[in-house]
């Protein structure tokens, strides 16, 4: 598993912040943990999104101690990568 963040680029959700939750082809998986949750993820093209490359020590800190997706951890996560940004 690795832990990549992303900004969606276009569609209704534009500017909304999501994890990475798995790839297929030209497709990705997300979810915020509130909208789309791991069990109901959103089918995004790669093309739709923007990777978010500069992630702080304390976001990725959060991230490291978790082994598996669940939906309040990646609620955590968005909520400190948004408090920082």
């Amino acid at each position: 598993m690795t832990f990549t963040m992303a900004r969606s680029k276009a569609g209704h959700d534009r500017n909304c912040v999501y994890v990475v939750i798995s790839e297929d082809g030209k497709d990705v998986l997300v979810a915020d943990g509130v909208h789309k949750t791991v069990s109901h993820p959103k089918r995004k093209r790669k093309v739709h999104l923007q990777p978010i490359v500069h992630i702080s020590d304390e976001v990725s800190a959060i991230a490291a101690d978790q082994h598996q997706f669940e939906d309040d951890w990646i609620r955590k996560v968005i909520k400190k990568y948004r408090k920082e940004s």
